[in-house]
């Protein structure tokens, strides 16, 4: 008989987290689970540090699939290898470095039976070293008012604060691009809302996730992550151009475009800013850019202004001033 809820981890370079994450998952609540954990050829002793918890939970071990790679393939086809062999109900993806409450899985399914919904999301904690935030979850009104706040980027577009029926996974073939390993949360995420009937929200803040581990596969923004994004928006494009109502997203998507374009001129190499400058074109139809943050606006100014000089002063300030916040706050 299958699971309730399968839950997805990917394991990279996450030995000095895994541990935490594991207990945290083999400590629910709720008793119906299936874990799959997707070692991607992690270099380091992840997967040791994981047998040990798995040995302290034997009423667990015949709930636990480890699926070894022979050679690293990124988190994109980790994420559908997970998919391809959950057999639950729903699925819920936790990063290898985060942790969850011990309730979370057992809120989540409660509020989806409860409201017969597709997908049930909640807030979460961003926790520094010293310093810990809520972050919470914007949904909207309806599932097309979150759509659109996903599609801008309004609202969190990771899969790992969110549980999912699966069989709209199955049924619509919903997966990442091989080889598109950043922004492959965003595109799945986006269809799986699309194809959703109900969505429904518990407002407590359950999944934990950690901004420290600098090695994990998603804390990285380079030329190659760059071209990934953009190759998952243009997908994502062409995904909505076919359907009837594409015009009703349109204008989300373009925001979402240009949102990405300043991350990338913010927080990349100014090497690549040539490359950045031509993706994307399409996103100067943007006129109303009261949607932006303070800082967006500032760097698309510059952007658009060409004065890529003032914005590496910009830039080189703002991070001074970043980095002092940060220590002020203990981070």
């Amino acid at each position: 008989m299958s699971a309730k809820v399968s839950i997805l981890v990917p394991i990279y370079n996450v030995s000095q987290f895994i541990e935490r994450c594991a207990v945290s998952l083999f400590e629910q609540t709720f008793q119906d689970i299936e874990y799959i954990f997707v070692n991607d050829c992690t270099p380091d002793d992840s997967i040791d540090v994981l047998n040990k918890v798995i040995a302290r939970y034997p009423n667990r071990q015949s709930q636990i699939k480890i699926i070894n790679h022979t050679e690293n393939k990124g988190i994109a086809f980790v994420r559908n290898n997970g998919i391809q062999n959950a057999k639950g109900i729903f699925i819920i993806s936790v990063d290898g470095d985060d942790y969850i409450d011990e309730n979370m899985v057992e809120l989540m399914y409660s509020k989806a039976l409860q409201a017969n919904a597709d997908i049930v999301v909640c807030d979460f904690l961003l926790e520094w070293e010293n310093v810990t935030k809520h972050a919470i979850q914007n949904i909207g009104n309806s599932k097309e008012d979150f759509l659109k706040l996903v599609l801008s980027f309004n609202t969190s577009v990771g899969l790992c604060n969110k549980m999912f029926k699966r069989e709209i996974y199955i049924d619509h073939n919903i997966k990442a691009i091989d080889g598109c390993n950043m922004g492959e949360d965003f595109m799945i995420c986006s269809q799986l809302v699309y194809y959703s009937n109900k969505i429904a929200k518990i407002d407590s803040p359950l999944y934990h996730y950690i901004q420290t581990n600098n090695t994990s596969y998603t804390k990285n923004i380079t030329k190659k992550s760059i071209k990934s994004v953009v190759e998952i928006l243009n997908h994502l494009t062409l995904f909505f151009e076919e359907k009837t109502d594409y015009n009703s997203y349109r204008e989300f998507l373009l925001k979402g475009k240009l949102r990405k374009k300043i991350e990338f001129f913010m927080f990349s190499n100014s090497n690549d800013w040539k490359f950045i400058s031509s993706v994307f074109r399409e996103t100067d139809e943007v006129d109303d850019l009261s949607f932006l943050s303070f800082n967006e606006k500032n760097v698309n100014f510059f952007i658009e202004k060409k004065y890529y000089f003032l914005l590496k002063i910009y830039k080189n300030i703002y991070y001074k001033l970043f980095n002092l916040i940060q220590k002020l706050k203990g981070r």
